[in-house]
């Protein structure tokens, strides 16, 4: 598997042998390893894969590769469409948590006798 990361998103559109749902199947799960993948598109009438991530392409290339199958970089470009959003704090909160109750009860013995 793949651990490097790029800072940027790239859209990878590649053209792999694809017969049947077996090939998608396993193309898919090969590329599901790597690290870094936002989106994955599968057309079977054009036999092309699309990948969206902070991926290397040769990483995916190789992973394909691996199956045997014949995979071909069509295009490699920046993602346009990507929104960086800024995570949220993680300390505020949303005081649900604050209404919570309960009620303690002891223990009073087994009342079977």
């Amino acid at each position: 598997m793949s651990s490097v990361r790029y800072s940027q998103v790239l859209k990878i559109v590649l053209k792999v042998e694809l017969y049947c749902l077996k090939c998608k199947f396993v193309v898919l799960k090969a590329i599901t390893k790597l690290m870094g993948i936002d989106k994955i598109e599968i057309d079977m009438e054009k036999s092309t894969v699309t990948v969206t991530g902070e991926v290397d392409p040769v990483a995916v290339v190789l992973q394909v590769r691996k199956l045997g199958k014949m995979v071909e970089i069509v295009t490699v470009e920046e993602d346009k469409k990507v929104e960086v959003v800024k995570p949220s704090n993680p300390l505020e909160c949303c005081n649900r948590c604050q209404h919570i109750s309960f009620k303690v009860v002891e223990y009073q013995g087994c009342a079977i006798m």
